[in-house]
C-alpha cells in the first residue's frame, strides 16, 4: 500500500510540473485553442465529510482533470488519518469519466480503497456478499447556474451500480440495493466574495446511506441524511486558485439524543460533522 502511495504522489507532483510548464509556454507564446485544459491540486481537510457521512480526520487529497470541450477524466485521491500523525491510514482512489456541458453532467466513478482485493472485483454486478468495499456509481446532475448565472441551482442523483452494496432480504437472500443518494443545493452570493452552498440530500430506497435497514418502514425514521452548509471563498491569479472554507452537516436519519455530537468513537455514527479546509490549484488550457 505504500509503494501505491508513493506512485500516487509522485504522478501528482509529475502532472503539477507539467501544467506549470505548459501555462509557462502559453503566456510566452499563445497559440491557438482546442479545447483540451488540465487542473491539478490538491485539497487539505480536516475532516473528510461525505454525504452527511464522517470518513475521515485530516487528510490530503490531490486531484487532477483533463477536459476537452466537456468530455472529461479525472483522478481524485485521499490519503487521510484520524490526528495529525497520519496513524491508521485510509486512502483512496476515485477514477472518473464524464461529461459536463450546458448544465448537464453524467459520469460514472470506480471508487478504490486500497484494501488488498482486486481493482475490479468478481462478481460485482450481481447481487451477492463480495470481499470488496470497491464500488462504481453512476452520477446524472442538472446544474442551472451554469445557464442562468442568477439562478445557482443544482440537482444531482448518485446511485451504486457496482461492487459491494447488498443487503439480505425477508426471504434470506442477496438483493442488490442499488444505493441512491439525491441532492438539491442552492448557492447564496455573500458580501466579500463569500459564496454560501446549502443542500439537502436524501436517500429514497433501503440501501447503504440507511446502513441498509428500511426507511418507511418506521414512521419515526428519516430519509434525509444531509442538511449542509458550506460558506467558502476562492482567489484566482493567472492560472493559479487558491480557496478556504468551513463546513457542517446534520444527517437525520437514525438521529437521536445519543448521537448529536462529534465526539463518538465511531464516526459513522455521528449525525453532526463539521469541518474547515483549503485547496490549492493550478490549470492551464490549449
Amino acid at each position: 500500500m505504500t509503494k501505491k502511495l508513493i506512485l500516487l504522489a509522485l504522478a501528482l507532483v509529475c502532472a503539477s510540473a507539467f501544467v506549470y510548464k505548459a501555462y509557462a509556454k502559453n503566456v510566452d507564446t499563445p497559440s491557438r485553442e482546442i479545447g483540451l485544459s488540465v487542473e491539478v491540486g490538491a485539497d487539505v481537510v480536516s475532516s473528510y465529510l461525505w454525504r452527511g457521512q464522517n470518513l475521515g480526520g485530516l487528510a490530503i487529497q490531490p486531484s487532477i482533470t483533463l477536459d476537452w470541450k466537456g468530455l472529461y477524466v479525472s483522478g481524485w485521491g485521499n490519503i487521510g488519518a484520524d490526528n495529525w500523525t497520519f496513524e491508521n491510514l485510509n486512502p483512496e482512489l476515485d477514477i472518473t469519466i464524464g461529461y459536463d456541458n450546458y448544465g448537464l453532467q453524467l459520469d460514472l466513478t470506480h471508487l478504490y480503497y486500497f484494501g488488498g482485493e482486486s481493482y475490479f472485483p468478481k462478481g460485482g454486478f450481481k447481487a451477492q456478499e463480495i470481499e470488496s468495499s470497491s464500488t462504481m456509481e453512476a452520477h446524472a446532475g442538472f446544474h442551472l447556474g451554469d445557464l442562468v448565472e442568477s439562478v445557482p441551482l443544482a440537482i444531482d442523483w448518485y446511485t451504486t451500480i457496482y461492487g459491494a452494496d447488498c443487503y439480505l432480504n425477508e426471504a434470506g437472500e442477496w438483493q442488490r440495493a442499488w444505493s441512491t443518494y439525491i441532492q438539491v443545493g442552492y448557492t447564496f452570493n455573500l458580501p466579500l466574495g463569500v459564496d454560501l452552498t446549502t443542500n439537502v440530500g436524501f436517500t429514497p430506497w433501503r440501501g447503504m446511506y440507511s446502513n441498509y435497514d428500511e426507511v418507511w418502514k418506521n414512521a419515526k425514521t428519516v430519509a434525509i441524511n444531509n442538511l449542509h452548509l458550506r460558506a467558502e471563498r476562492y482567489f484566482e491569479l493567472k492560472g493559479i486558485e487558491l480557496g478556504v472554507w468551513g463546513e457542517c452537516m446534520l444527517n437525520c436519519y437514525g438521529l437521536d439524543k445519543t448521537n448529536l455530537t462529534t465526539a463518538l468513537e465511531n464516526k459513522f455514527d455521528q449525525r453532526f460533522n463539521w469541518g474547515v479546509g483549503g485547496c490549492l490549484y493550478f490549470s492551464s488550457e490549449w
